[in-house]
């Protein structure tokens, strides 16, 4: 949960982060906002005088963490508080919304022994740190180079970067490596150095797991290409792309199922981009992993797709879940043909109808039937993965 509290002209709006969407709570008057900024800044011992660069703190609270950051805007110091959960449970693969190939694929690239695997979109912290907990034992060592430690892990060694002193990704990662690791996680590579690093260590048999500030499958390459990565130790190296978006869940009380005629079920297949019987196929799969009511896919091209019940708005949402797409690059004809489209130096397009040519299930066909066995609307799906 995030809460934001943004000056306006003549009041003080405070909004709350949702699963995922903001949401009005409260107006609040200029004079309370001002004391209530400096009480912030009082709890994260910052600055009361900066009013040019951001700032940001952690403070506890009980279990829980909360992190302050102050940005100056125009009206005034803009405060968003970040509350970072006391629990510190683990969810399994499964229960961050892997399912199927997508789940088969993730495990089979978690158990080689060297290789990198990447990580990338909303919600990526949360697979991290479940493709940890299914790799961790007694028997590894695991290390972590993380931009912000925010969930302290069981045997697991966590390193947080502190530029400020001069403890840079690079020199985190390096040192991390002199304690011989069997597994290394990066959260957040954006530069060269890192990124040699990373690609030496997946070539010298360790595993590495590395999170991209990119957003789909499409732009991994051209970046590590950016930073520099030759073809060749990305081909050799990468086993699989991991790419995800969070979504709102609903409760089975929350949605009501429609049935469309043939024109609109033919309109829904053409904007996923999916055939039926493919379709089909998933959802039958997904009925023996999801449970759930009757097949909402027929043969017949005729569907039944959930939205929120008349009346029910925010309230019908109850959580959030990852919806997936993993491209392995370990078996069968797609993983080898893209180890050789890399060497071409692809661009985002080129990659993109690669994919599309060889019928690559992405995170919207996922999201399509993660919707039909209930667990969310078509609705939500489209605001998050686009028209």
């Amino acid at each position: 949960i995030d809460v934001h509290i943004e000056p306006r002209d003549n009041h003080a709006l405070i909004r709350f982060r949702i699963h995922g969407t903001l949401q009005d709570f409260e107006k609040i008057s200029i004079p309370l906002f001002k004391k209530i900024a400096k009480h912030f800044k009082f709890l994260g011992e910052l600055n009361f005088s900066e009013n040019i660069f951001a700032q940001t703190s952690k403070i506890s609270y009980g279990d829980a963490k909360i992190r302050i950051s102050v940005s100056p805007t125009f009206m005034g110091d803009k405060i968003t508080l970040r509350i970072i959960s006391a629990k510190h449970k683990i969810r399994s693969l499964e229960e961050i919304g892997l399912w199927g190939e997508n789940l088969r694929l993730a495990r089979q690239s978690l158990r080689q022994p060297s290789g990198i695997i990447i990580t990338i979109g909303s919600g990526k912290n949360n697979t991290n740190f479940s493709l940890l907990k299914e790799l961790s034992s007694s028997d590894k060592s695991i290390v972590t180079i993380e931009k912000s430690i925010e969930k302290g892990i069981e045997n697991i060694n966590q390193i947080e970067v502190k530029p400020r002193v001069g403890l840079n990704y690079a020199q985190a990662t390096k040192s991390a490596l002199l304690h011989n690791p069997d597994v290394l996680l990066i959260d957040n590579l954006q530069d060269e150095k890192t990124a040699e690093i990373a690609f030496e260590a997946a070539s010298r048999g360790k595993l590495v797991i590395i999170s991209l500030p990119v957003q789909q499958i499409s732009e991994v390459v051209p970046y590590l290409d950016f930073l520099k990565v030759p073809e060749f130790l990305i081909a050799t190296n990468l086993l699989s792309i991991i790419s995800q978006k969070l979504i709102r869940t609903t409760s089975k009380n929350a949605i009501e199922f429609q049935k469309l005629n043939k024109t609109e079920s033919k309109i829904l297949l053409r904007d996923f981009a999916i055939d039926i019987s493919k379709l089909h196929n998933l959802e039958k799969s997904a009925k023996k992993h999801f449970g759930g009511e009757k097949l909402r896919t027929n043969d017949e091209h005729l569907l039944e797709i959930p939205s929120l019940k008349e009346g029910v708005n925010e309230t019908g949402f109850t959580g959030v879940t990852g919806i997936f797409e993993v491209l392995s690059l370990l078996d069968g004809k797609l993983g080898r043909e893209f180890k050789n489209l890399i060497a071409t130096k692809p661009n985002s397009a080129e990659i993109e109808e690669f994919l599309e040519e060889y019928n690559f299930t992405n995170l919207k066909i996922d999201g399509l039937v993660k919707s039909l066995r209930g667990k969310t609307t078509v609705k939500e799906v489209m605001r998050r993965t686009g028209y």
